[in-house]
């Protein structure tokens, strides 16, 4: 039980902080003010329980595809 819930928090940071990174990117580019990784974690202020909930599970998504992804790059390189 513990393991999933460890596990859900990793793919969630991983998640959040690749959002991060993007936009973050994306700002800068466009001359726009970085967004604070705190709010990208966090998602709106405000926001109803649905809203939440689904933001939260884009991050877990996000980072379970981006870990996922970056295992089999590092499998097909060796």
């Amino acid at each position: 039980m513990i393991e999933s819930i460890i596990g859900s928090v990793f793919f969630e940071f991983v998640g959040a902080l690749t959002k991060w990174v993007v936009y973050a990117v994306l700002h800068k580019v466009r001359g726009r003010e970085s967004i604070s990784f705190k709010e990208m974690w966090e998602g709106r202020k405000g926001s109803q329980k649905s809203e939440i909930i689904i933001h939260g599970f884009s991050n877990i998504l996000l980072g379970l595809i981006v870990v996922v992804g970056l295992f089999v790059l590092v499998i097909k390189l060796t």
